[in-house]
């Protein structure tokens, strides 16, 4: 909700930061919660008699149209180091 709001009062390019730790954090998340319920049901959960498997496909497929973790993470990385050293200068 952070980064809603983080849009809605500084635009997009001001949440870049809260968008790209989203980008990472929710679709690893989601594909946790996921695989574990496949593993709680066993074979099941990979049937087609459930919508886990079904689930667990279009995850995958959402986090691989979406870029690839290691891009926004170090796009995330970037922008936090500028942080600490917009801060140092203000400092010196």
């Amino acid at each position: 909700l952070s980064c809603a709001e983080a849009i809605d009062t500084l635009g997009a390019r001001g949440a870049r930061d809260k968008i790209a730790l989203i980008k990472v954090t929710v679709p690893e998340l989601t594909s946790r919660v996921v695989d574990r319920a496949v593993q709680i049901f066993g074979g099941a959960g990979v049937s087609g008699d459930f919508p886990l498997a079904r689930a667990l496909v279009g995850l995958r497929t959402l986090r691989i149209a979406d870029g690839p973790d290691a891009v926004h993470k170090q796009s995330l990385a970037l922008m936090e180091l500028k942080k600490v050293k917009k801060g140092m200068q203000s400092r010196i």
